[in-house]
Parts: C-alpha cells; structure tokens; sequence
C-alpha cells in the first residue's frame, strides 16, 4: 500500500494495516525505527502520567506524616548521607 509524506513530516497508515493491528487512533503509540533502508512502526504501550490534581490527593491522603516520622531539609540529608558513605569506604 502506499502512502505519503507531508510537508509535517506526517503519513498516515492505511485502513486495513490499522485493522489488522489492531490501533487505535489518538490512544495507541508507535516505536518509529529506521534500519538498513527500512522504516520499522512497532506498537508500543505507554504509562499514562497522573494529572497534577490526582497527585495532589495522593499528596494529601496517602503521604500523611505520623509521629515518628522525622523530616529534614534536603542540606542535612545530603550532609548524613555523605557521611555514611565515608564511613563504609
């Protein structure tokens, strides 16, 4: 089948390939690689990111500090864990 190039750098795949691969447009993503002369599409699936409002609840509700918990800025922790890496050479 053959298909072309536009000026976005943009093909589009023909109906039947798109069928017999199962895609699903504006969901599905493709691996593009190029060897020995050939354009490889390969399927791929990819971990959606979480939405900064759905981080923020997890912030919220998950990441509760307790009373044992000991917080410390991130100068100390570098300081105590430069430390302890001396301390095991």
């Amino acid at each position: 089948m053959l298909t072309k190039l536009t000026r976005g750098n943009q093909i589009t795949i023909p109906k039947p390939i798109v069928e017999k691969a199962r895609l699903k447009s504006g969901t599905d993503y493709l691996q593009v690689e190029y060897h020995e002369g050939v354009i490889y599409l390969k399927p791929v699936e990819v971990e959606e990111r979480i939405s900064p409002e759905v981080f923020e609840k997890f912030q919220r509700h998950i990441l509760k500090k307790e009373r044992e918990d000991v917080l410390v800025d991130e100068e100390e922790a570098e300081d105590f864990l430069s430390k302890r890496a001396k301390r095991k050479k």
